[in-house]
């Protein structure tokens, strides 16, 4: 074998050694990316924890010697329709009821609320930053006390020209007019003041 041959041969070997690094190489990050993709999906939603962390609320609470005296919750990621024990955070809700679930004491209930994404036209037992309401009505759905009503809010997204209970914060107003929409009375003489929105 010539020398000039030999000289070829070593540098394929030495070209095929590189590539077959560079792949391994390109691997490693990969494997090292993986477990945390795996883990950051499955969170804690639909588990048991004797504590609620930041960004959960949860839809059942136990007594359970796991915990001591803590009790254990059944955590949730918050979700548009979700039914809660707890309110969340950037979310309002357009139903209570009292629930078992919500409760240890065994034959009690506590507090519950069907969980809603804040949105124009939504009904909602209460108001949402962000947002003016048009309409005010006292239903069963946003009241705890078997046969009594509570107020709930038909809320609207701030736009020129809306006509709303309220001014919001950047906002100022054209016309106003006494409306029974806005009003918390039962009566239909009952009046609140409405107004028309405008831009600064």
């Amino acid at each position: 074998m010539t020398a000039s041959r030999f000289a070829d041969r070593v540098r394929s070997a030495r070209a095929a050694a590189g590539a077959a690094l560079a792949a391994v190489a390109a691997l490693v990050p990969a494997l090292a990316v993986a477990p945390q993709a795996s883990a950051a999906v499955t969170g804690l939603d639909n588990t048991w924890s004797c504590s609620v962390p930041s960004g959960y609320v949860y839809d059942q609470i136990v007594s359970s010697s796991t915990c001591g005296t803590t009790p254990r919750y059944h955590l949730r990621t918050p979700v548009d329709g979700l039914v809660s024990c707890v309110r969340a955070s950037g979310f309002v809700y357009d139903t209570t009821a009292m629930t078992g679930n919500c409760s240890m004491a065994p034959g009690s209930s506590s507090d519950s609320y069907r969980l809603r994404v804040p949105g124009d036209l939504l009904t909602s037992c209460v108001t949402a930053s962000g947002f003016v309401h048009d309409l005010v009505t006292n239903i069963a759905q946003c009241s705890l006390a078997p046969g009594t009503t509570r107020p709930a809010y038909r809320l609207r997204t701030p736009v020129v020209g809306l006509w709303a209970c309220s001014v919001p914060n950047g906002w100022s107003y054209s016309a106003t007019t006494a409306s029974h929409d806005c009003s918390f009375g039962t009566r239909p003489s009952d009046t609140a003041t409405m107004y028309r929105l405008k831009t600064v």
